[in-house]
């Protein structure tokens, strides 16, 4: 069969062989070139992998450390102020420990402590153990000021009036707690649970009141009866945003200051409280039983929970103070929980000390600053021990090798 160019099938003209059909020479030469330009080629993409897995080691590595940081920080600040205590306390641990402060007893015969805390709010105490520890250390009257809380305010005063009623009285009291400001109120026997639970609007600690907030609690107190008391004021000045003014507290018509929060003794608070006439007042701030620097003395007609708060409400107040701790033998038990989690309580405290500085952001990077930095030595000195190691192996071959 002849097709209509004319030629016959399955023929291949001479001129279509040479044009179409030619086949370049594979010399040695260029398959060892396109061999070494495959291999160069591969070579680049392994080192490219293998620079992206290590990136991406390094780079899970450095997420992990953060991961691990911030979740450290974050638990370990409430460990500071809310985790488990040092000691464990019993009722009995008070029984063989008494311990009263030289005054004069013909000018004073009260010794009380306006300000502490027990298990409602951040003290590590029962109401009995307060009572207990406040015995203890002298005082026969005493102020329960948990933090935005009256829950334990009932039965510690039941506790006092049918256990230890010839010992001390127990008055009803409230630390008004924010991020302004501390502000102890003490109330009149009379006053009922109905009426003081009004006082509270809200739990937190970091609620922020506006200065009208403020003098609504002072006249909201003072509507009761009660006294107000201005808490810590060094202390305050430090930890919270905004603290009024010495002026401003006493034109809103506060009662007293504490002029002595534990072992810290306010030396322009007192000052201020001689020049204008107001009450100057102690507190122990117990949250947990330690020695104690600080004694309010009243001289009450009687002893009865209404005679000592008329004092208080008189302002009729002296105070023992002389920066020398009373004795305190008495060894608690070591709480085994509190040693399970002492390295993120003491984490806790050390950030609590920064934010204290006023200088948190400054100390903050220099701590984030040697975490990171420790972080990049040990990842160098990994890798080097790693090349070391590698090295090794690599001689060790060699002497194999050269001995066979």
């Amino acid at each position: 069969m002849i097709p209509k160019h004319g030629k016959p099938v399955g023929l291949i003209s001479s001129e279509f062989a040479c044009s179409e059909v030619k086949n370049p020479k594979i010399t040695s030469s260029s398959l060892v070139g396109a061999t070494k330009t495959f291999l160069q080629s591969s070579t680049t993409r392994n080192l490219i992998l293998m620079k992206k897995s290590t990136l991406m080691k390094y780079l899970k590595h450095f997420l992990i450390l953060n991961l691990l940081t911030w979740l450290i920080i974050g638990v370990s600040i409430p460990f500071a102020f809310t985790g488990h205590p040092k000691y464990k306390y019993t009722d009995s641990d008070w029984d063989d420990f008494s311990y009263v402060p030289e005054y004069n007893h013909s000018n004073w015969n009260i010794l009380l402590d306006p300000h502490s805390h027990t298990l409602a709010s951040d003290g590590f105490l029962t109401p009995r153990q307060n009572i207990l520890w406040h015995i203890s250390m002298g005082f026969n009257a005493m102020v329960l000021t948990d933090h935005n809380t009256f829950d334990n305010v009932e039965e510690i005063k039941l506790i006092a009036r049918e256990e230890f009623n010839d010992t001390i009285k127990v008055l009803t009291g409230l630390e008004w707690t924010t991020d302004r400001i501390h502000m102890n109120i003490i109330l009149p026997p009379d006053v009922t649970q109905v009426q003081y639970e009004t006082l509270i609007t809200f739990e937190a600690y970091t609620y922020t009141p506006t200065d009208e907030e403020i003098q609504d609690f002072i006249q909201a107190t003072h509507d009761l009866g009660g006294v107000v008391t201005v808490n810590h004021i060094p202390w305050s000045q430090d930890y919270t945003t905004n603290h009024p003014s010495r002026q401003q507290l006493f034109d809103w018509g506060i009662d007293y200051i504490e002029v002595v929060n534990w072992n810290t003794y306010d030396n322009e608070s007192y000052y201020f409280c001689l020049d204008n006439g107001l009450g100057m007042i102690t507190g122990t701030d117990m949250h947990a039983p330690e020695p104690v620097y600080c004694w309010t003395t009243l001289n009450a007609t009687e002893f009865t929970e209404e005679a000592i708060f008329n004092e208080i409400k008189a302002r009729q107040t002296g105070f023992i103070f002389t920066g020398i701790p009373s004795p305190y033998p008495i060894e608690h038990v070591i709480n085994p929980t509190y040693i399970a989690f002492y390295p993120l309580i003491k984490i806790g405290e050390l950030f609590d000390d920064m934010y204290a500085s006023g200088i948190l952001g400054a100390l903050f990077g220099t701590l984030l600053g040697y975490i990171y930095g420790i972080f990049i030595v040990v990842e160098v000195l990994l890798f080097l021990l790693k090349k070391l190691v590698q090295v090794i192996k690599e001689k060790e071959l060699f002497k194999i090798k050269k001995k066979n």
